[in-house]
């Protein structure tokens, strides 16, 4: 595994891991295995397991942007926005509960509703922004942070374009991407060798996010995959900024 290795090549031997990237605080060690970063996940299978969340249908979420069309009635047709509450209020109907309904569903909730005032009220539901189709993108790109994805479409390569390309330091050939599924306790971790897309030998490499992906680039050499990978996940912890907090301790 090409994490592995290069873990292995900056401490001299994979069963030192633990020992070397060792975090205490008040009291209690964290290690980078312990946090997972270290188990990848083979490509095939992470794929797998993550088709059958590609596959469903779009689910309308809170803060979605909405548009509401009537065939026969375009005097009603309606911009909106889903409430933090799942809901949306429509004229003549009053409210409806939205979110967890897929368009199609919310379409034939809406059409049902106003069947008692129209004698045509055909609606369609369309999704003009997606409140959780979004991904993150960390580590060294030139604008690290949250991206905005096409539902579901942006892939790997893309969305590290869209966060303004790799840094001088970046190595494309170890790529990381963490993805939750909701069956799964642990996320998983994925390893891409982007060099591999560019040069066009293995595109199946630029795997399609999931929305709240995380992409990470690492920097080129072993020791500073490790670093960054090492500081990015302590600090997105909050570890450095615990009371009792005593730094990266290494034991012999």
């Amino acid at each position: 595994m090409k994490l592995r290795r290069h873990i292995r090549a900056a401490s001299g031997s994979w069963a030192a891991l633990p020992a070397i990237a060792t975090v205490c605080c008040l009291g209690a060690c964290t290690t980078a295995t312990d946090i997972g970063i270290v188990h990848a996940t083979p490509l095939a299978e992470a794929l797998a397991v993550s088709k059958p969340l590609q596959d469903q249908a779009y689910v309308i979420a809170p803060t979605d942007d909405l548009t509401i069309r009537f065939y026969f009635n375009p005097q009603l047709d309606e911009d909106l926005r889903v409430r933090p509450d799942g809901r949306i209020s429509l004229s003549l109907v009053g409210e409806i509960a939205a979110s967890g309904k897929t368009p199609a569903a919310l379409s034939d909730e809406i059409t049902a509703s106003y069947a008692r005032y129209l004698a045509k009220s055909k609606a369609v539901v369309l999704v003009r922004r997606f409140a959780n189709d979004r991904a993150f993108v960390a580590g060294e790109v030139y604008r690290p942070g949250l991206i905005d994805m096409n539902m579901g479409r942006e892939t790997a390569l893309q969305s590290i374009a869209s966060a303004g390309g790799v840094t001088d330091s970046a190595t494309l050939a170890d790529v990381v991407v963490v993805r939750r599924l909701p069956d799964r306790e642990q996320p998983l971790v994925l390893e891409v060798n982007l060099l591999q897309v560019l040069d066009g030998t293995h595109p199946e490499e630029d795997v399609a996010l999931l929305p709240n992906d995380l992409v990470y680039v690492p920097r080129s050499g072993a020791a500073a995959t490790n670093l960054a990978l090492k500081q990015y996940l302590w600090n997105n912890l909050n570890l450095s900024n615990s009371a009792g907090f005593t730094g990266v301790k290494t034991v012999p």
